[in-house]
């Protein structure tokens, strides 16, 4: 855990870890010691102030210390996948939460799916697109960002994006990814945004190398928190997480990406022709 300093009273804290297990363990010990006590709309919390959540390993992208987190990690994927707003044809079906959020159409905001893969920019199709665009033609530039939440959303919406946009850059012929988070819940936020993340910086690492970039490696998956909490809802959930003795004799991944134009293809057309989204598919049921 590395620490900068700005000033006496504030400082950026980064959390560096192999895994997300290891992420969502070390997040909560920070929190609990370092954290202050707020309440907000969505309940009472420990919050702590200024998080980068640094993974160094994209492929241990799976919560494995909390039953059912690799399932409900797959059905988010699925819902992402066919990036629907529609509450009940997308995240509804990871879990009847996201029904308590919709506005008067039954539409959440927060499926990431639909800003990367669907939300249309001229020229290029996608967002994701774009990002490939932009690398591609100039390794050193700063505009290889996805945007999520957006002007749009500025409303009494009760589903406001806790993610603010996705940027990659390559440093010393590596692609790393950086996503900004204006607020982060450590137990049901971290883990499966972290999970998301790592999947499409794998999947556009993969795409500029059998695009051209064979140099290219892969980088470390950020994601820089304003705010980072513990609710008093999931505080026994915490707990569990760090009395969790559980030690698999190997991390549990997902497949590797194989092949990025085939797996971009089975994402767009709902098909699971590659490895990866097979699994998904498989752990979602």
């Amino acid at each position: 855990m590395e620490t900068n300093e700005t000033n006496s009273k504030h400082k950026f804290y980064t959390i560096t870890a192999n895994s997300v297990d290891e992420l969502v363990r070390s997040g909560i010990y920070y929190i609990l010691s370092e954290g202050e006590l707020i309440s907000s709309r969505a309940g009472d919390a420990q919050q702590a102030y200024g998080v980068n959540y640094l993974l160094k390993q994209p492929m241990n992208r799976l919560h494995t210390t909390r039953p059912g987190a690799v399932s409900y990690l797959a059905r988010e994927f699925v819902a992402y996948f066919k990036g629907s707003l529609k509450a009940e044809d997308g995240l509804a079906k990871a879990s009847k939460f996201w029904m308590s959020l919709t506005d008067e159409n039954g539409n959440v905001n927060s499926n990431y799916g639909y800003y990367v893969f669907y939300e249309f920019v001229e020229g290029h199709g996608n967002q994701y697109n774009w990002v490939k665009h932009v690398l591609m033609a100039n390794r050193d530039t700063r505009r290889a960002i996805i945007n999520i939440n957006q002007s749009y959303h500025k409303s009494d919406t009760k589903d406001f994006p806790c993610t603010i946009g996705i940027q990659f850059y390559i440093k010393n012929n590596v692609l790393h990814c950086e996503t900004t988070s204006r607020s982060t819940d450590i137990i049901t936020g971290l883990p499966y945004d972290m999970g998301f993340f790592s999947f499409i910086h794998e999947l556009m690492w993969k795409d500029l190398c059998q695009s051209g970039m064979t140099d290219l490696e892969l980088g470390t998956t950020v994601m820089k928190t304003t705010f980072t909490q513990i609710y008093n809802k999931t505080l026994q959930k915490a707990h569990e997480v760090i009395e969790c003795h559980f030690i698999s004799k190997s991390q549990e991944t997902m497949p590797l990406i194989e092949s990025a134009k085939d797996t971009i293809s089975d994402i767009l057309n709902g098909e699971q022709n590659t490895s990866i989204i097979k699994w998904v598919r498989s752990h979602a049921e």
